[in-house]
């Protein structure tokens, strides 16, 4: 699911510069952002024409779970791993 808004912090990861220099390009009209309260958000849309080299909406793919070899996901398989490690 690709993100339709990202914070100034997010934005500079995202082109390699700072947070301060983010919030100096969205003073001056270079970057288009919207305030919420104290916060600004920064629309996927806009990102393209800061850096051209960089994708409107870079896939964001959450962390595979990791599975031990041998265990079976189960709430059982987890009671006998515990046993067998000596825990009560």
């Amino acid at each position: 699911m690709a993100r339709e808004f990202y914070s100034l912090p997010e934005v500079a990861a995202l082109l390699g510069i700072s947070r301060i220099a983010v919030f100096k390009r969205v003073k001056k009209g270079q970057l288009k952002a919207l305030r919420i309260g104290r916060n600004w958000a920064v629309s996927a849309a806009a990102l393209p024409a800061a850096a051209p080299g960089v994708p409107s909406a870079p896939p964001l793919v959450p962390p595979a779970p990791v599975v031990k070899p041998g265990a079976s996901g189960t709430a059982a398989a987890a009671d006998t791993e515990m046993d067998s490690m000596g825990w009560d």
